[in-house]
């Protein structure tokens, strides 16, 4: 997991704001569920306030955190912005 060493600088301190990003990994369902499983590991490891991710949140990967007091915050991925606006 790439945040190791964020789960060793922030032991006695919990909370803050983490960034993640789908973009690229939904398409592939091995993808999607590594991230899935990689997304509920650290968000157990590091409990942040606020998870911000860049491009689309799912409500099978997002939905059951939705409830539980964790911000969660989306990103609309640049290309989707761009179709938005010429449509």
């Amino acid at each position: 997991m790439c945040y190791g060493g964020l789960s060793t600088l922030r032991r006695e301190s919990k909370g803050g704001t983490v960034a993640v990003s789908t973009n690229g990994l939904l398409r592939n369902k091995l993808d999607r569920e590594y991230f899935k499983q990689g997304l509920a590991v650290m968000i157990e490891t590091l409990r942040p306030q606020t998870v911000v991710n860049y491009s689309q949140m799912p409500d099978d990967i997002f939905g059951p955190y939705k409830d539980s007091g964790l911000e969660l915050m989306g990103i609309p991925h640049y290309a989707f912005s761009v179709r938005k606006e010429a449509a």
